[in-house]
């Protein structure tokens, strides 16, 4: 390795994480204040942050979906409302602000954190990416993945998140941190113990983000098995043994831990509003589920409805039917039928590339902004995603297709265990992305699509940049020739 051209890397990796800090401050933190708008989601992680509305007497109309807000009062410590790692974070930025002598909680305070972790993952991301052999080589190379990393990932669709209580951005950062750890370690010399933590809290915090994503663990703790042959120490292979141990207890701890109440109400939307929702057979698929006759009526509903024939927490029909079926259940019924599950991935393509909720405004009520106003400084990725790009499921089988016979490709060619290491690394990702796509349909059925395929979205964009990065790595190497 060359010394000159490794730190030419690192210092292209601090500018950028400069240039992106910059950026972000002047996108989300300057006024007028960027955030997202509470869809009603926010007071089960408020509660257990130990954060509350700074007006309690806020109508309905004020405090969700037309306005974000940029500042709440500090409230007490709620216990049971929501089990998520990333209730953790929130606390720690509520005491962040606390210590900067706030009177009220800035949630720019929540975004500065997210801040920190997303120019950490840029900066090890371009710091490790391989080099080529010319010192110009790999400037140019270094500089063109920055500019693809903010392009996409400093969007203001997905930075907008940074400054509200939704869970989609701390498991996206979180996962941009695990890839860049990962990655980071197939790179060293000497992997440390420092970047082997990292790894493990990321695939912890993404495996955590939601009860949704529990079962990714299982996927990480695999990959973290795989970290055992990167040294043959004694201490490496205890610490790689331990920390995908924690990664897999993380989501079995998650998944135990689920409040009956949230478990009933994904449960209700994967069936009326998943399954029973446009069914061409409902009484057969209500014989099939074990499902009484009478419970038709719900088909199409979901939980939040106001108008349901039968209540959403009626005690019978808790008795009857979500007491009885299970998301496993969901998800042998799709297994049975898989054309069923295929009409539903192709709903989902629809609002596949949608990366913001375009519902939920952005502007604090005292912007002046219009009820429900969007940001679209720096939203050229987005818009382009939202507006141009396929929605088809056809579009993404291609693009998947094409991005596993370039990462096949490059793991059959490589020879030492930490090459191949990252092509399984990038595979992950491209693993988290189709989890993440059809995950949602079973667990929460076509309620809120856009927003649920959120990590999706991340994976996806990820696997883009990727193919963009090694396309340019290519083509500099044959330059080089």
């Amino acid at each position: 390795m060359n010394r000159t051209d490794d730190d030419i890397r690192l210092a292209i990796g601090r500018i950028a994480a400069l240039m992106a800090s910059l950026l972000i401050v002047s996108l989300i933190m300057t006024s007028p204040i960027v955030g997202v708008a509470d869809n009603g989601d926010f007071a089960r992680v408020m509660g257990a942050s130990g954060i509350a509305p700074l007006d309690p007497s806020e109508s309905y109309g004020e405090r969700y979906f037309r306005h974000a807000h940029s500042h709440y009062a500090y409230g007490t410590f709620l216990s049971g409302g929501y089990v998520s790692t990333h209730v953790l974070l929130v606390a720690l930025s509520g005491l962040l602000s606390r210590l900067l002598l706030e009177p009220v909680y800035d949630i720019r305070c929540l975004g500065l954190l997210y801040t920190i972790a997303i120019l950490f993952a840029i900066l090890l991301l371009v710091r490790h990416m391989p080099e080529l052999k010319t010192r110009k080589g790999t400037v140019l190379l270094s500089s063109a993945f920055s500019i693809a990393l903010a392009l996409v990932f400093l969007d203001i669709g997905y930075l907008a998140y940074f400054q509200s209580f939704f869970g989609e951005p701390y498991a996206m950062v979180a996962m941009l941190l695990m890839t860049a750890a990962a990655l980071a370690l197939t790179s060293s010399q000497a992997p440390s113990g420092k970047l082997l933590a990292l790894f493990v809290c990321s695939a912890l915090a993404v495996a955590t983000a939601k009860i949704q994503y529990a079962p990714l663990g299982f996927v990480f703790a695999m990959l973290a098995w795989r970290l055992r042959d990167l040294q043959t120490s004694v201490r490496w292979r205890r610490q790689v043994r331990v920390g995908a141990c924690l990664i897999a207890a993380g989501s079995i701890a998650m998944m135990i831990a689920a409040p009956n109440r949230l478990v009933h109400t994904n449960l209700y939307q994967s069936i009326f509003y998943g399954v029973l929702k446009d069914t061409p057979s409902i009484e057969a698929d209500l014989k099939e589920l074990g499902i009484p006759p009478k419970y038709a009526v719900l088909a199409g509903t979901n939980y939040f409805q106001k108008d349901t024939a039968i209540p959403q927490r009626d005690a019978a029909l808790k008795r009857e039917v979500l007491d009885r079926l299970s998301h496993r259940t969901i998800a042998m019924f799709y297994l049975k039928h898989p054309g069923r599950l295929l009409e539903k991935m192709k709903k989902a393509a629809l609002a596949g590339t949608s990366i913001r909720p375009y519902y939920l405004g952005n502007y604090d009520k005292t912007d002046g902004k219009p009820k429900g106003a969007l940001s679209y400084r720096f939203s050229a990725w987005s818009e382009f995603k939202h507006q141009r790009m396929p929605k088809s499921l056809g579009w993404f089988a291609i693009v998947y297709s094409g991005y596993m016979l370039v990462i096949g490709a490059g793991w059959l060619r490589s020879r030492s265990r930490s090459a191949k290491f990252a092509f399984e690394t990038l595979a992950v990702v491209a693993a988290c992305g189709i989890f993440a796509f059809v995950i949602p349909l079973i667990g929460d059925g076509e309620a809120d699509l856009g927003k649920h395929l959120f990590l999706f979205n991340v994976c996806f964009d990820m696997m883009l940049v990727c193919l963009l990065f090694l396309g340019l790595y290519g083509l500099g190497k044959r330059l080089e020739r």
